[in-house]
């Protein structure tokens, strides 16, 4: 009998489990419009200007989407998200978006104000890429019209993640600012959009990095330079480095692709001055001669190792430098660092870091590994 009441009573509670349970927060989807990426501007009163790209199905059965972007008008970035309702007739659904594109404007007088509201709000994900439009408006970025057919938001997320194979931009999202703003030891960064021709129309470009203090935007770097921080921030994936070699008419600009990159950053602290030693260890391969000179040979791909070890390593010098002079920005984390590795002298001066970044010395030591030459084992020699 016991055996039989178990049975009916796990019976019940697998019935209740199906016709009594749902979703909290479901929604009928007729009812919402899908956000895939948002642009934030200022307009010339001070109101937020957001500009939503929603993606629209001509009919239940279709699969495919129509980007559609639509510009609404608010007090602040969550009254436009909900003024959305008013323009387009149905409630904007926040979980597919993709990215957000602030305007270098918003972003001068604070970026707090949109990834607040994206990492507070329970529809909005905090895993949102986050980029700043440089040289145009966020809104102009959004609605290029390089492929009409296809969300600008979705070609934009792509455009960030395949920067691992360049690293002249990183990808940045809502929750790594908020995460970064409440810690002392490093500066926020976000990675740069610009507009680029290309046969005649304009398309957005994923390059560079834009430098915060606090939550304000203070200056750039480019690709390049994006690339060096990357390296000292032990993030580099892949990329290439070009060096011209020899002097005048002769002249032969040379490529190395990067295939490993590793970085250790050690604090030294001696006599109350702080040191970082960074030693930065890179394979690469020979991609590319612009000449006959041989580089292949041992002798020849020690000589270039050296000439690019140098390079690089001055290039960092000067940036770090930059960062300390220009800006007071510790955008390495080497105070992340330096707490990792001796909290005792983190907790004396974290209340003063940005005090202290601009008097830290740094060693940079650059080792780099040229292991074949791809395909050819040979330069290639140019006839008479």
């Amino acid at each position: 009998m016991k055996k039989v009441k178990s049975i009916l009573l796990s019976s019940m509670i697998f019935l209740n489990s199906i016709l009594f349970t749902g979703c909290w927060n479901y929604r009928e989807t007729d009812k919402l419009s899908i956000v895939a990426g948002a642009a934030i501007d200022k307009d010339k009163s001070g109101e937020i200007s957001m500009t939503a790209e929603i993606l629209e199905f001509s009919n239940e059965r279709e699969s495919k989407a129509s980007p559609r972007r639509v510009t609404i008008k608010g007090k602040t970035v969550f009254d436009a998200a909900r003024n959305g309702v008013s323009v387009i007739g149905r409630k904007l659904y926040w979980s597919h978006a993709k990215v957000f594109i602030v305007s270098e404007q918003v972003a001068r007088e604070g970026i707090l104000k949109v990834v607040d509201w994206i990492v507070r709000d329970s529809e909005t994900r905090a895993n949102i890429n986050i980029l700043v439009a440089k040289g145009h408006s966020a809104k102009e970025i959004l609605k290029c019209p390089r492929d009409k057919n296809e969300a600008r938001s979705f070609q934009l997320e792509r455009a960030i993640v395949n920067q691992r194979s360049t690293s002249k931009a990183t990808r940045i999202q809502a929750w790594e600012i908020v995460n970064n703003m409440s810690h002392k030891g490093v500066s926020v960064i976000v990675p740069v959009v610009e507009l680029e021709s290309e046969i005649g129309k304009e398309g957005p470009n994923v390059v560079g990095t834009a430098i915060f203090k606090k939550d304000k935007l203070v200056g750039f770097l480019n690709g390049e330079e994006t690339k060096d921080m990357l390296f000292v921030q032990n993030k580099v994936k892949g990329g290439v480095l070009v060096r011209v070699e020899g002097k005048s008419n002769k002249e032969i600009p040379v490529s190395l692709e990067i295939f490993n990159s590793k970085t250790k950053v050690k604090p030294v602290i001696y006599d109350n001055n702080i040191t970082f030693n960074i030693n930065i260890n890179i394979t690469a391969a020979i991609d590319e001669i612009g000449g006959s000179k041989d580089f292949i040979d041992e002798s020849g791909r020690k000589e270039l190792e050296e000439s690019f070890e140098n390079m690089l390593k001055s290039r960092i010098e000067r940036l770090i430098a930059r960062m300390q002079k220009e800006y007071n920005a510790d955008i390495f984390g080497l105070g992340i660092k330096l707490k990792e590795d001796n909290p005792k002298e983190w907790k004396k001066i974290e209340d003063r870091w940005e005090d202290s970044f601009q008097n830290v010395y740094t060693n940079v030591d650059v080792s780099i590994y040229i292991r074949n030459s791809a395909i050819l084992s040979e330069p290639l020699e140019i006839g008479e």
